[in-house]
């Protein structure tokens, strides 16, 4: 079976060990399945899709899957949104447009510039004046962003805003998140669950990155309609834990090479069974190696 992949450009990165977090569950399987910080879903999405009997509950605190996901119908949306910034589509994908003729690429981003600021129709640059694109809501524009904006927020388009491909993967994606219930809460601690496969992947406080600046604290959480997530909030995530592991549940937790949350896990549950992965991740042309631990808690 296909797995069905994201839309968004640079969100998530899950689906990279979707392979092991499908074996680990396979093994300590349960009729719930919980994912509390899901991001684009990209997990959940195809557990449900390979286990259809699976009642799959996913928590996303991101005000562009949220707008995604309330909109009455976003495939219309992206398509309405390719026709006004492309007319009749006449290649094949946005990636050899860019390549193959950038003239008509960046009259494309100027078009798309325009749906967020009044912008010159020759240079694309912002006109200082009141006037507003009133075709697109702000919920929508906010999703064209996470769809089609550089960086998945930009309002400058990427180079990946359409290829036939995208726009099966997309129908896809679609109708895999009708499938399973989203909720859009603030973490909270004192949440219950039982008999429950429990997936936990918050934010980082410390990035992947293998380097030698390893000393950044906090997370831009709050950019996404989120909280700032800090070192109290790696306590609170122990509490919920400690709460909820003796009702029949299984933890699968995420974090980043020896950061706070696993120092806490280490200290508060001697059971724990720890497993790491490195692999390459791409930004913007530039190739790093990244890390990230992964934990098992019954």
């Amino acid at each position: 079976m296909s797995r069905i992949k994201v839309p968004f450009p640079y969100m998530g990165s899950k689906g990279r060990f979707y392979k092991e977090i499908k074996k680990i569950f396979e093994e300590n399987k349960k009729e719930d399945f919980i994912d509390l910080f899901a991001g684009a879903m990209e997990v959940p999405v195809n557990l449900k899709e390979e286990f259809p009997e699976l009642n799959v509950e996913t928590n996303v605190k991101d005000s562009k899957i949220e707008a995604f996901v309330k909109h009455k119908d976003v495939k219309r949306l992206y398509e309405r949104a390719l026709t006004h910034i492309c007319g009749k589509i006449d290649f094949k994908s946005a990636r050899i447009l860019y390549d193959k003729d950038r003239k008509k690429f960046d009259k494309i981003n100027i078009k798309f510039k325009s749906i967020f600021q009044n912008v010159c129709p020759c240079c694309g640059k912002k006109i200082d004046n009141n006037v507003e694109n009133k075709e697109f809501s702000e919920d929508e524009k906010e999703i064209l962003k996470a769809l089609m904006g550089f960086g998945g927020k930009g309002e400058s388009l990427s180079n990946t805003f359409y290829s036939i491909a995208k726009a099966e993967k997309f129908k896809g994606y679609i109708e895999g998140i009708k499938k399973i219930k989203v909720h859009f809460k603030e973490f909270d601690e004192t949440w219950e669950y039982k008999d429950s496969f429990i997936f936990l992947d918050p934010p980082y406080i410390q990035k992947t990155k293998l380097d030698k600046e390893q000393n950044f604290v906090g997370y831009g959480y709050a950019g996404d309609g989120g909280k700032e997530w800090g070192l109290e909030d790696d306590d609170r995530l122990i509490k919920f834990i400690e709460n909820n592991l003796n009702k029949n549940n299984v933890f699968l937790i995420f974090g980043s090479a020896e950061n706070n949350l696993k120092k806490l896990i280490e200290k508060n549950f001697k059971n724990a069974e720890f497993s790491e992965k490195t692999y390459k991740f791409q930004t913007f042309g530039k190739l790093t190696d990244r890390l990230e631990w992964f934990c098992l808690l019954k």
